[in-house]
């Protein structure tokens, strides 16, 4: 693959109006595979039911996993891509009914250290530019010749899973062993299951194109369509573009697993088996990864896994007109930050260009639907992560990787909320 760093310094901000996107509500379907991964944990003889709700897809050659092992030894890498096929979902979930094609809007690649005390998440635009290998369609067997310049976004389409995980293999030099790709209906369920996401928002939102409604600065419960408008919103948040929309929902993904641990979800199992059934009936995953044993094992890796270890990251990337390239400099320090093994140190000026870090929150409210009218609380400011220990400072320097300058990113512990647009 060409690395190129001759980007166009341009504006990234999208023009409102014209075809609304589809593909920030699969952000959920992301998070609630993450989070089903750690559930199985605690189902134990449940597995086998939960695995034979999903259908499976081969993705090698692309990388040898490893298959039927007790206990998962050593790092490891799981590519979650959301797509926006909607063939045959008609009206079910608005904005124009069926949708033609396949493409993987939502990525992203969830690496897990060599001793399983720290993970890191990287986000990948879906207007990223990058060289595309030779791929074939494993369903249609159409072969797709090696092409430069191409939008991350037409992987599924062009080879689906294998196709996808083979370019972000070469983006971030990672071997990847398992993927997944997911819907958005075990989107709706979890956030119903769960009893909603608290998101924290500096301001009122009110974004017509994904319906998201925020009445006035506070914390809100999201669940079911608030979730996805939430996770949907471009015009709602931020700056208005993609990347902005990436930094919320990489903040809805942290808020969601602090719930998790924080209400002892973990220990419930028959929440943990509604959940995981929620999201193995909407996924496809590769061969290897539904073994199992293998998700056993892994599910033990995060359930002991602190927040303040685990760091959500955008692949770093330069503007290039109204797309971007990679910005190969940045993502050569982010691996070799992720390589050191140890928890990242992101700036908290760079959380994203849709949150901004907080000392207070503005409030709690329980819902959208009655918050109307409500006076925003403020709480104490947090000293320590959401699992109880306390966050990185100056002194704790050697137990972290070297600062990460310019690069945008967040901890999974870190107080933070949403810039409104």
């Amino acid at each position: 693959m060409t690395r190129r760093n001759n980007a166009q310094k341009m504006p990234l901000r999208h023009a409102r109006g014209g075809a609304r996107r589809r593909h920030g509500v699969y952000y959920v379907g992301l998070s609630v595979f993450t989070v089903a991964v750690v559930l199985l944990a605690g189902v134990g003889a449940m597995a086998a039911k939960l695995t034979s709700n999903i259908k499976t897809v081969n993705l090698l050659p692309v990388a040898s996993a490893k298959t039927e092992i007790p206990s998962y030894e050593g790092a490891f890498d799981v590519l979650l891509v959301g797509s926006d096929g909607r063939d045959g979902q008609g009206q079910q979930f608005g904005e124009g009914g069926d949708v033609e094609g396949l493409r993987n809007d939502t990525t992203m690649l969830l690496h897990v250290n060599a001793d399983h005390d720290s993970a890191t998440v990287i986000s990948f635009p879906r207007d990223l530019l990058v060289d595309f290998p030779d791929c074939t369609d494993p369903e249609t067997g159409t072969f797709y010749p090696a092409e430069d310049d191409i939008m991350f976004n037409t992987g599924m389409e062009r080879g689906g899973l294998a196709c996808v995980a083979r370019v972000a293999s070469e983006l971030t030099g990672y071997n990847i062993q398992y993927a997944a790709e997911l819907t958005f209906q075990g989107a709706i369920a979890l956030s119903n299951v769960v009893g909603g996401v608290p998101i924290c928002f500096l301001g009122a939102i009110d974004d017509p194109d994904s319906g998201l409604k925020i009445p006035a600065a506070g914390t809100y419960q999201l669940q079911g369509d608030q979730a996805l408008s939430f996770v949907r919103s471009r015009h709602g948040v931020g700056d208005g573009s993609d990347l902005g929309r990436i930094s919320s929902q990489q903040l809805f993904l942290s808020s969601l697993v602090h719930k998790l641990q924080s209400e002892s979800v973990l220990n419930d199992p028959i929440q943990l088996f509604r959940i995981a059934d929620a999201v193995t009936s909407n996924s496809i995953l590769s061969t290897d990864l539904a073994n199992p044993s293998t998700l056993v094992g892994m599910a033990s890796v995060f359930a002991k896994l602190p927040l303040s270890s685990l760091t959500f990251v955008t692949l770093p990337y330069l503007p290039a007109d109204q797309r971007v390239v990679p910005d190969w400099d940045r993502i050569e320090m982010l691996k070799e930050a992720i390589n050191s093994g140890k928890p990242l140190q992101l700036d908290e000026a760079n959380l994203g260009r849709a949150t901004e870090a907080v000392e207070t929150d503005p409030g709690d409210h329980p819902s959208q639907e009655n918050a109307e009218g409500s006076e925003p609380d403020a709480t104490e400011t947090q000293t320590t992560g959401a699992d109880g220990s306390p966050r990185a400072t100056d002194s704790d320097e050697e137990h972290t990787a070297p600062s990460l300058e310019g690069v945008d990113g967040q901890r999974a512990d870190q107080q933070a909320c949403v810039v409104p647009f």
